[in-house]
């Protein structure tokens, strides 16, 4: 596959979201000799794990000269344990991560991502990082003072923001087809998904879509911020990997097995999801 026809079906690609999927088992922790990720994977030009990492109150933030979210800290740690040399590279935008990705300018993708059956046919995912879901942003006094939207069902006809890129447009397509009618979507190619939940705050954007882990983080910020609308159902976000790299996928699911039974994975959950 050519990357001109790669970069025009990466929007289709990353709009399709999961529905159903098996409950990952975890594995114990193995007590055995830590092994380095060049034992089982060789990234290209060395042995250095090039990853591109979404920027978001979540996964990668800076708060006070210090590194934070959920995704860093994590691959952080497991990258510590196992003697993995790391660079990372903030990304705002997630079409232009996944081109990255699939080019080989990085090893692997870190951020909001749901597994879906698709994104398999061209990427190899890990087994769940964390359970989320989306949920519709919007001010609480909003709708000109009469409340904010309580379900689904009151969308008909109105207008929703999601980055560009996003994989909350096929869901809400979806919505649009369930409810027999239209719901304008607004895809903006200069916002990151929490860019859009803070500029609904401020009032600049009417509503927006975003994780549910990310909208508490940002609520927690804005109070008048209404983040109680569900958008999906629970669903499995995964960390992708350059193509034909089953290798790494592989470690990672093995790393990320045994650190989930960690007291320092509890602690990193209690604090972010």
């Amino acid at each position: 596959m050519k990357h001109n026809s790669m970069h025009k079906r990466l929007p289709l690609i990353i709009c399709i979201v999961i529905a159903g999927l098996a409950v990952v088992g975890i594995m114990r922790r193995s007590e055995g000799r830590r092994s380095g990720i060049a034992e089982e994977f060789t990234p290209p030009g060395g042995d250095t794990l090039a990853v591109a990492i979404e920027m978001s109150p979540l996964t990668y933030n800076l708060r006070n000269d210090t590194i934070e979210g959920f995704d860093y800290l994590l691959l952080r740690d497991i990258a510590r344990e196992h003697g993995i040399p790391v660079v990372f590279h903030p990304f705002s935008q997630l079409e232009d991560a996944f081109l990255g990705l699939y080019e080989h300018r990085y090893n692997l993708l870190v951020a909001s991502v749901p597994s879906t059956s698709t994104l398999k046919k061209y990427f190899p995912l890990t087994d769940a990082v964390y359970l989320d879901k989306q949920v519709l942003v919007q001010l609480a006094d909003s709708a000109g003072g009469r409340g904010p939207i309580l379900s689904q069902e009151q969308l008909r006809g109105d207008t929703v923001w999601i980055a560009e890129g996003s994989p909350f447009r096929t869901r809400l397509n979806n919505m649009a087809k369930e409810l027999g009618d239209t719901i304008t979507i607004f895809s903006d190619p200069e916002h990151s998904s929490e860019h859009l939940a803070i500029m609904t705050a401020t009032g600049d954007v009417k509503h927006a879509v975003v994780n549910e882990a990310v909208a508490r983080r940002i609520a927690a910020m804005y109070p008048r911020l209404d983040i109680a609308t569900p958008i999906s159902f629970n669903q499995f976000q995964v960390w992708a990997v350059a193509p034909g790299d089953t290798a790494l996928r592989d470690s990672l699911n093995k790393w990320l097995g045994s650190f989930k039974h960690t007291e320092a994975y509890r602690r990193l959950a209690n604090r972010y999801l």
